[in-house]
Parts: C-alpha cells; sequence; structure tokens
C-alpha cells in the first residue's frame, strides 16, 4: 500500500500511514512450531515463456495492467495491498533483492495494478478506473478477467500482502481448482474489526480517511467500503485445503503512534491509545488467518514491520520458494 498523490508533505504522510494502520507493527518471541506445509507443487520444467507488461481487455470497455516474468508453473501471482501497484513487488529497501526480480529465477511471476493503486513517484495506476469506494468481490472478478485476458493459466499460487490477503482469500475460494497455495504477508482479515470492539473499529476508519485534496487529484484513487469488505469475506464460501503461510510483522506500532498524532500523520482528534488498540487487534487477525488451515505455518519473527515485502524482501522470497519447492 503506497501514498496517495498528495498536495503537500502533510497529505502524503497521513496518506502513506494508511499502510501502515491496516496492519500494526508488533514484536513476538519467535516463529510458532507449527510443521512445513508441503509444497504447493514442483515447478515445471517448461520452455521458455516470453516477458509480458501491458494492459489487458477485461470487458466492459476496460483494460488492465499486468506484468510476468520468468518461466514455470505453479504461476507466483503478487497482490499488493491497498493502493500498491505491480511495482510495489520490484522494489525493496537498503539495496535488497526485491521479491519479483528474485522469484522470476524460480517459476512464472506476475503482478498487476488494480485500479486506483499508486505507483512510485505518486504515478496513477496503468488499469482503468473503476467507482470507488470498492472491495475484494470486484477485485477478484477483475483478476480472474485479467489472468484469463492475458493467457496465464494456472495453477497459481498467490501471494499477497496487506488488504491484497482478502482478495487472495476470496480469490481461492471462489476458484479453489486454480490455486495450489497462499501465503499472506501481514495480511488484513475480518479477525482484524471483531478483535475490536464498534467504537475502536469506528475510531480506526476515522483514522484512515484520505485527505480531500487527494482525492480531487485522483478521483479514483482505490478505497474501502468496508462494510462490503467485511460480509463478503464473511460470507465466502470456506477455503479448500490447501497449503497455508502467514507471516507477520514484528515491529510494535503504538509506541510511535502518538508521534503521528504530534505530526498531524493521523486526523486531529484520533484517541491517543488507538495505535496499542491496532496493535492488539493485528495480533488477534494474524492468528486468525493462521487458523484457517490446519498445518498452516505462522512466521511470527520477521524482523520487519507492516511492509515486509520491502524490509525484508529475502524473508517473504524464501517463504514462497519453501511454498513452491518444499
Amino acid at each position: 500500500m503506497k501514498p496517495s498523490p498528495g498536495r503537500s508533505p502533510q497529505h502524503r504522510r497521513r496518506c502513506a500511514i494508511v499502510a501502515v494502520a491496516l496492519a500494526a507493527l508488533f514484536p513476538l518471541a519467535a516463529c510458532t512450531s507449527a510443521p512445513t506445509a508441503p509444497p504447493a507443487t514442483s515447478p515445471s520444467t517448461t520452455a521458455a515463456q516470453p516477458d509480458i507488461a501491458g494492459r489487458f481487455d477485461v470487458g466492459g470497455g476496460r483494460e488492465l495492467y499486468l506484468e510476468c516474468h520468468g518461466t514455470g508453473s505453479p504461476v507466483v501471482v503478487l497482490i499488493g495491498g491497498l493502493r500498491a501497484a505491480a511495482d510495489y513487488w520490484s522494489r525493496a529497501d537498503d539495496g535488497a533483492t526485491p521479491v519479483a526480480s528474485a522469484l522470476r529465477h524460480d517459476t512464472r511471476v506476475c503482478a498487476y495494478d488494480r485500479p486506483g493503486t499508486v505507483r512510485a513517484g505518486n504515478a496513477f495506476s496503468r488499469s482503468d478506473p473503476i467507482p470507488q469506494p470498492s472491495s475484494e468481490q470486484a477485485a477478484v472478478a477483475d483478476l480472474h478477467a485479467l489472468l484469463t485476458a492475458a493467457g496465464v493459466r494456472g495453477p497459481y499460487l498467490l501471494a499477497a500482502h496487506s488488504y491484497g490477503g482478502l482478495i487472495a482469500r476470496l480469490y481461492a475460494s471462489t476458484h479453489p481448482q486454480e490455486v495450489v497455495g497462499l501465503v499472506l504477508i501481514d495480511a488484513l482479515s475480518e479477525g482484524f474489526a471483531d478483535a475490536m470492539t464498534p467504537e475502536e473499529f469506528t475510531e480506526w476508519q476515522a483514522s484512515q480517511q484520505i485527505d480531500p485534496a487527494d482525492i480531487a487529484e485522483y478521483p479514483g484513487i482505490e478505497r474501502l467500503d468496508m462494510a462490503a469488505v467485511l460480509s463478503q469475506i464473511r460470507s465466502a464460501p470456506p477455503l479448500p485445503p490447501l497449503p497455508l503461510m502467514v507471516l507477520s510483522a514484528d515491529v510494535r506500532y503504538g509506541p510511535i503512534w502518538q508521534s503521528m498524532i504530534d505530526s498531524g500523520a493521523v486526523p486531529p482528534g484520533t484517541p491517543a491509545d488507538l495505535g496499542a488498540v491496532i496493535d492488539r487487534a493485528q495480533v488477534a487477525s494474524q492468528d486468525y488467518q493462521a487458523a484457517l488451515e490446519p498445518g498452516a505455518v505462522h512466521i511470527t519473527r520477521t524482523h520487519s514491520g507492516h511492509d515486509i515485502p520491502l524490509q525484508n524482501p529475502a524473508l517473504v522470497t524464501q517463504e514462497i520458494q519453501r511454498m513452491l519447492h518444499g
């Protein structure tokens, strides 16, 4: 999830915080002792597949942007968090090798721009817009249509960050025959909302509001209809039996909350204890997701804040490779 193209540094700081607050940061002692998941399937040896990068017709007069690199099966489909375009997976902190760059040597790896996402430099999505706010049901339909239009055949291993985790889960339950594994990276879930009181959840939603100036500059910027998001994931069919890995941030978010209030990074009047509330809710949310499949692997020592793919891309790559190869 990336900052929106704000009109001022304060706007950009505020929108950047949305990414963090959707999945709080907290320390945990170590990885759980759950057994290693079996491999989704072994990457096959196939003829070289050409790289692709472009827009594809998904119907309704709309085109979406997709890029794929490497050769092999299953295809790793990278699903970004709120407002994160495909290039999120091609960047990393401190000169590390980005996730997408590393994985292309193992199998075919694809990433895409959802409508309303933002690229590095505050460039807008390369995909045609949809009405906002949106939810994961529309995102699943778009992703399925995009992979079909681009001729990217499954099976797929879905690796998803933050809000993208809801998209990955709904895709797997909607198209169970296509998905052979899930890697959820500090993902958002209904467990996050369930761990808060209604008042706390309302306060959290208020802290996530995008400045009207940002919306005026980018009317199609991705925003969430949280009522629809929660309703759709709660009413979705259960996940089919498949390997599941959950990676959770281990840097605590609460201690920096007051500094964010002081700097104006969150709206005035935001409760001083909301950061601690977010921390507790995200711990519960991550544990909830790790219980979705028997034998799921839950990695809690990630040495990272919410943006694990940027801050510790080697770990994300390693765990996706572990699911690929067993």
